[in-house]
């Protein structure tokens, strides 16, 4: 169970951001979403938190625990828009095979 006070710090960054990835620099899933964003022009909106960059890798233990709580999954990359859990990869290409991707960031205000 997350602390209290990465579970604040974790809401914050939901707060602050309103697209947020949480992501890990080697990882494939990551990279796919990376590239969605770069697909739409949209990379810079993004705010990503790479965890694994993180120089304390306790600290970065601590915000996964916290984001893994609010998101009910741990997984990354996950991912927020407005506040909301959006969802990871496995969402992006569901949608973008549905074609609903394009409505579903224009309803987020990404596009």
């Amino acid at each position: 169970m997350a602390s209290a006070e990465y579970l604040d710090k974790a809401n914050q960054l939901i707060g602050q951001h309103p697209y947020l990835m949480l992501s890990k620099s080697w990882c494939p899933d990551c990279h796919y979403t990376y590239k969605v964003w770069e697909d739409y022009g949209v990379k810079d909106k993004v705010h990503v938190i790479e965890l694994d960059k993180f120089e304390d890798q306790q600290e970065a233990a601590k915000l996964e625990a916290a984001f893994t709580e609010i998101a009910g999954r741990k997984w990354v990359p996950t991912i927020f828009f407005n506040g909301q859990r959006l969802g990871t990869e496995e969402d992006l290409k569901k949608w973008k095979q549905e074609g609903k991707l394009d409505a579903i960031f224009k309803e987020a205000k990404l596009i």
